[in-house]
């Protein structure tokens, strides 16, 4: 499957928070076998919100996943921004809204909040774009949301990471591992050999292999030493495939004087 992520937040624009969801979720994503063709990240303002995810759907991915503003204050707008690019009111949902205030009420009990009662801003959080899923949050407040949108499932889960991780494992990862693919990765360390100098010859191999990411990250400052991995999803024959190609790199660097140190 072809998924897409958008991360909402002006707190990620501005560098108050870094945005560690997405690199949590692509690394599971990846594991399923299934391909994170795109991670965007935009702000608070509801027209490029709906705006977004128009553009989005127009790609047709199988899976988006939007991350933040869910919460009770005044710029906690994805909801309703969403609603409004899928065309869709917004309408109290009465399991929502049990689930939010018996939260709170549970919060209050134990003395972490000086309000029991439901205020305008906590039932704010039980209004869902209508014909959608409502999917509880067990660690937080603002339940997340499963909407079926022509060929996409968009899941909006909430920003902080601890909810945003119970829900993606809760609701996201069955539905990953029953369309499970393949996903393949290897590689080596590579010495005394800088990223220029080998950089041709990894251009001729992904020019001759256009299915396989192959790619050479610096591990030291100059480039002597590099982490070299190949990737591949849902290829047939990947492993003999791969080992091949990182026998054609092993003999590469022997002839530039280079080492393999294996992982």
């Amino acid at each position: 499957m072809r998924i897409e992520i958008l991360v909402i937040g002006n707190e990620i624009l501005i560098g108050k928070c870094q945005d560690t969801n997405s690199n949590w979720m692509a690394k599971r994503i990846a594991k399923y076998g299934h391909i994170l063709s795109r991670i965007t990240t935009i702000g608070d303002i509801e027209d490029d919100i709906a705006e977004t995810i128009q553009s989005i759907l127009h790609r047709e991915p199988d899976i988006i996943i939007t991350s933040g503003g869910l919460g009770p204050t005044f710029d906690d707008i994805t909801m309703q921004s969403v609603a409004k690019g899928l065309n869709r009111k917004l309408t109290i949902d009465k399991h929502a809204y049990r689930l939010i205030k018996k939260g709170y009420e549970k919060a209050y009990d134990k003395g972490l909040l000086k309000l029991r009662e439901m205020t305008k801003e906590r039932e704010k959080m039980a209004y869902l774009p209508t014909n959608s899923t409502m999917l509880p949050n067990l660690v937080g407040a603002a339940p997340g949301v499963k909407i079926k949108e022509g060929n996409s499932i968009i899941y909006i889960l909430p920003g902080v990471p601890t909810e945003l991780k119970k829900m993606f494992r809760e609701f996201i990862i069955p539905y990953l591992s029953k369309k499970k693919g393949k996903f393949l990765e290897k590689g080596f360390i590579i010495r005394d050999i800088g990223e220029s100098q080998l950089a041709p010859f990894i251009t001729s191999l992904e020019e001759k292999n256009p299915k396989l990411w192959i790619k050479t990250h610096p591990r030291t400052q100059y480039g002597v030493e590099l982490e070299l991995s190949i990737t591949a999803f849902n290829l047939e024959n990947a492993s003999d495939t791969v080992d091949s190609i990182l026998d054609e790199v092993r003999a590469i660097v022997a002839s530039l004087g280079g080492k393999v140190i294996e992982k």
